[in-house]
């Protein structure tokens, strides 16, 4: 019965889709004229062009993997073992690519494992010879089922790895629709579940690989720039949350995407994972072979709980069906690698890019501790800007070309340096301000701290003005006043208060292990100034 319903929805959204291929047509035609004209605005108008019900329909059509004919068999799998249903599915892949007449569909085909490349050429005169990857493994597997069978038991593989073949499809279906002037290739993996065979073999034939010392005449090493691998992404109902698993060499990529999240606000929480040796997926072999790759993913490691997700239970099993997938999420992971894409392809590596421009407006002189600054900035790509020591993020108005940011000061002069961050770098103006208060603190300590029980805490503080009183409350983690305690001025110094605390309460008894709040007053000229210290206090 769930078979016959996602297949009636799947039917329904697919009719729906091919009744407006007129429209795509007419959008592939008006694609060239829009091509020098607003581009740096384009991200917005793919953002709109990324629709749910089309990725369900792609992923409940991977997942039944219906065989054409009368009988309308649905294999239910991709196993890399079971032959008819990896050729279904490829067949279904090529099709899906062929439905845009600008990409180039072609197999790599090698000891049963069979791999499905899209590729998009650069426009006719571009001399670029760099290459960008979009890729998703389309096999399955449903080892934690017991007694799974690889060529009789069902694997539908909605969310691994339904979901980054769906969003793949989708982007390369949208990006074919313009010209670039680099290299875009759409690549479909067979045999990633039996130790990654698909894209070790593709990464093989790319580079010029030694085999004996010797290097294969055959093979040249490909301009590999960047690879985004999509990797089961759609089963979390806890929160919008999207890993990318990265190395050193890989972090601009990485940054790209965190960027482009904030920029275009697509509201995804992004966890980077930057580790050399994590080896979950299809990023791996483009490491090993000396090219920039990442993966997007739900989760490094889906089957243990961590911040913000809660394990897959459906992970490698026959229940990891659409019904269990967040069609919301996989909405917007495909989202972000859409316009992260088209922005590096368009404007990264353009040879005549302008790097941004900020200003940054600053009073000379601010009685302010906290104050709000705001600055203009001219970019035609996305950056984000953080404004250092503080290393606060500013608020982007877009529309406005303009960011403001409330930032912290210490008393005497304040060096503010703003960064606007890109993929490839990083542009600043710095400038200065100095505040000016009446009152300042210029030492607050609290020691030791962690305090043993049944210690002596010292209090002390320091201004820039003479203090004429100190006090000190303590309270527990419930709020309940313990002890209050007052301060003496230093003998030679009026601006230095110090007192101490026995860890007793008001009635002499020892307080418990634990977290103290401790709200430090003085009082300066005739105004009182608070401080907030925690307390911890072992056994």
């Amino acid at each position: 019965m769930l078979m016959s319903r996602q297949l009636r929805t799947f039917f329904e959204v697919a009719l729906k889709k091919y009744a407006s291929l007129l429209t795509l047509l007419c959008l592939l035609l008006s694609a060239a004229a829009q091509e020098g004209s607003n581009v740096s605005q384009r991200g917005d108008a793919l953002l709109t062009q990324v629709h749910s019900d089309a990725l369900e329909a792609q992923v409940v059509a991977l997942q039944e993997n219906v065989v054409a004919g009368f009988s309308l068999q649905a294999l239910r799998t991709r196993s890399a073992h079971h032959r008819e249903a990896t050729e279904n599915a490829v067949r279904y892949i090529t099709r899906q690519f062929r439905r845009s007449p600008r990409l180039q569909v072609s197999e790599q085909v090698f000891g049963g494992v069979r791999n499905v490349v899209a590729t998009l050429p650069p426009r006719s005169n571009s001399t670029s010879k760099r290459i960008f990857i979009i890729c998703a493994h389309y096999d399955t597997q449903a080892i934690r089922d017991p007694n799974w069978n690889p060529l009789s038991s069902t694997a539908p593989g909605a969310n691994n790895n339904g979901t980054g073949v769906a969003a793949m499809l989708e982007i390369a279906s949208l990006l074919s629709r313009y010209e670039y002037d680099h290299e875009l290739r759409f690549v479909a993996f067979g045999s990633e579940e039996l130790g990654f065979l698909g894209s070790r073999q593709y990464v093989r034939s790319a580079s010029a690989i030694k085999i004996n010392g010797d290097t294969d005449p055959d093979l040249s090493r490909e301009n590999i720039v960047a690879v985004f691998n999509l990797d089961m992404f759609g089963f979390n109902w806890k929160s919008d949350l999207v890993e990318i698993v990265t190395n050193n060499d890989s972090s601009w990529i990485s940054r790209a995407l965190i960027i482009a999240n904030k920029w275009y606000d697509i509201g995804l929480k992004i966890r980077r994972s930057q580790d050399e040796f994590v080896d979950i997926s299809s990023h791996k072999p483009f490491w090993d072979g000396g090219y920039n790759a990442v993966t997007l993913t739900e989760s490094s490691t889906p089957w243990r709980d961590s911040q913000n997700y809660d394990a897959n239970p459906f992970y490698h099993t026959a229940a990891d069906t659409a019904d269990k997938v967040n069609f919301r999420l996989v909405k917007k992971v495909t989202q972000l690698v859409l316009v992260t894409m088209d922005s590096l392809l368009t404007d990264m590596f353009h040879p005549m890019r302008q790097v941004p421009r900020l200003t940054l407006e600053l009073p000379a002189t601010t009685g302010e501790s906290e104050l709000e600054i705001t600055g203009t900035f001219q970019s035609d790509f996305p950056i984000d800007i953080v404004v250092h020591p503080s290393q606060t993020e500013a608020i982007i108005d877009r529309e406005a070309r303009t960011y403001t940011a409330r930032v912290p000061l210490k008393p005497g002069e304040n060096v503010l340096n703003v960064v606007a961050r890109y993929p490839l770098g990083v542009v600043s103006v710095v400038k200065s301000t100095i505040l000016t208060q009446a009152f300042a603190w210029r030492d607050v300590v609290v020691f030791p701290n962690p305090a043993r029980s049944g210690g002596l805490t010292e209090f002390r503080v320091e201004g820039n003005a003479d203090i004429t009183e100190m006090r000190i409350a303590i309270y527990d983690a419930n709020g309940n006043l313990i002890k209050r305690i007052e301060g003496v001025a230093d003998r030679l110094n009026q601006r230095l208060w110090r007192t101490w605390w026995n860890q007793q309460t008001s009635y002499g008894l020892a307080v418990s292990p634990g977290i103290y709040i401790c709200h430090i007053s003085v009082v300066s000229k005739g105004e009182t100034y608070t401080y907030l210290e925690k307390l911890a206090i072992l056994r």
